[in-house]
């Protein structure tokens, strides 16, 4: 039996690796940052996903498309079968995300948890702790890796139905942002648009449909934005520097300015002014490796780390401007801009930064989640209320580079990733 099940997960590990490549690299971190902990990249969207990611956004599009015009002609049984089509697209899709890896070893537990033993079930949860290592640069994991060690401590116990619950919530705390929001968004209403179907509700049914293209265009433009690409060109250029290839990481950020140029047209002010100022630090960085490398390192961190940030604003931004239509909007973008203020901070506080520019990006989130507290309802409002407690204990130990002030850190972003993606 042992050997059957040691067998169906190299399958299925082997299916994994076909779908998608894990990239990991060294950690770039100046040596007097603090221990061994990473904030470094691990795993992006490589130029062949991107083109097949936009492929299938594009298919998906014509399949809702053909839909509506089905719609359109009365024909709900072409309309169906469009919209199982486009379905289909959207799981293809999002086997193409750096969480897939983990997500299908989480899914083999879950399997193994109906005829496996306990202790045999807690030796699977050993590929998903190297898995959220592989990707905890990129992916917030820390959510998703407390309750795998729940579950582990479940199983011990012989509580099947406890690591069970355990491992649902851990593939639902896996949230993939530039991906994740517009695909659920648009899953969400071709499966409302299903159901108006099933009720003859054709006008009903033709108005979900026309929010899911939105969420999908948004997914299209989000994978080959110019922020996007700068940031990728950003994390080729640590892996340059990881392996001690300073020429080609000098080139690397050379293409990571030029998209940035770019950014820097949005018609979005955050997104202009951002840009710009990583351009400065992006220059001031080439012109340091010019001189030496040495020390380099810490200063690539944190390009990396605040163009990762401004990635997920841009695409958390997409899908608030999408929220219009549904009336959350305000309280989204507050949560978003808060978001991205509380990872400067995080930047700043890990990565050679000052106290007081930690405390300005501090005090910035915090009057992002109030204004969010304004036009939020009474659930959502307790919510905020909460991290703003959180917020107030990372305030309070601006010097702390410790583990568990990381770790603080990681539980209100992953809050607040929540809380976005909820909307």
């Amino acid at each position: 039996m042992e050997s059957q099940s040691r067998s169906r997960i190299l399958i299925l590990m082997i299916a994994s690796i076909l779908t998608v490549i894990v990239v990991a690299t060294q950690s770039v971190l100046a040596d007097d940052v603090y221990e061994n902990i990473k904030l470094t990249p691990d795993r992006t969207i490589s130029p062949a996903e991107e083109r097949s990611m936009a492929r299938s956004a594009a298919h998906v599009l014509r399949y809702i498309a053909d839909a509506r015009s089905a719609i359109a002609a009365n024909d709900i049984a072409k309309a169906r079968s469009d919209l199982q089509r486009s379905l289909n697209l959207i799981d293809i899709l999002k086997l193409q995300q750096p969480t897939v890896k983990v997500r299908d070893h989480i899914w083999v537990a879950r399997k193994h948890l109906d005829y496996e033993s306990a202790e045999e079930v807690a030796k699977d949860l050993v590929p998903i702790e190297a898995d959220l290592t592989e990707i905890e640069g990129f992916v917030p994991v820390e959510k998703a890796r407390r309750h795998i060690r729940s579950a582990d401590a479940y199983l011990k116990k012989g509580d099947k139905a406890g690591a069970r619950k355990e491992l649902e919530a851990a593939d639902a705390a896996l949230i993939y942002t530039e991906v994740d929001l517009p695909l659920s968004g648009t899953e969400r209403q071709i499966i409302a648009a299903q159901k108006a179907l099933d009720n003859q509700q054709l006008a009903k049914a033709d108005k979900a449909l026309k929010q899911a293209e939105n969420g999908v265009r948004i997914l299209s433009v989000a994978v080959g934005a110019p922020i996007i690409q700068a940031r990728n060109s950003i994390w080729q250029a640590s892996k340059d520097f990881a392996a001690r290839d300073y020429a080609a990481a000098k080139a690397n950020l050379a293409k990571a300015s030029a998209w940035l140029d770019k950014a820097a047209q949005s018609t979005d002010k955050t997104t202009r002014e951002e840009a710009m100022k990583l351009k400065h630090s992006l220059e001031g960085l080439k012109r340091q490796m010019n001189m030496t490398a040495q020390g380099a390192g810490a200063g690539l961190s944190r390009l990396w780390q605040r163009s990762q940030a401004l990635v997920e604003r841009e695409s958390e931004k997409a899908s608030a401007t999408w929220g219009k239509l549904r009336g959350e909007s305000a309280t989204k973008k507050a949560l978003i801009e808060a978001k991205l203020h509380l990872a400067y901070a995080q930047t700043a506080q890990f990565v050679k930064g000052k106290s007081e520019e930690v405390s300005n990006e501090l005090n910035q989130a915090q009057n992002y989640l109030d204004k969010a507290a304004e036009t939020s309802n009474k659930a959502l409002k307790a919510k905020i209320h909460a991290i703003t407690d959180e917020l107030k204990q990372i305030k309070a130990n601006l010097h702390d580079k410790s583990r568990k002030a990381l770790a603080r850190y990681d539980k209100v972003k992953e809050d607040l990733l929540q809380a976005i993606h909820d909307l």
